[in-house]
């Protein structure tokens, strides 16, 4: 478990904080943000933390 700063995708509806959540890690590089982006976190890096 890697947890790292929050970051997320433009064209998705949560952000993510963990290296090993497996939506997280399929973000295209030019979709990818840092930060929340004001969305709540990703159910799967919630069960990961």
């Amino acid at each position: 478990m890697a947890k790292v700063a929050a970051f997320h995708s433009v064209k998705a509806s949560v952000h993510h904080n963990n290296t090993s959540c497996t939506e997280g890690n399929n973000i295209e590089k030019e979709n990818l943000r840092k930060g929340t982006g004001g969305k709540p976190l990703c159910n799967h890096c919630a069960r990961l933390s």
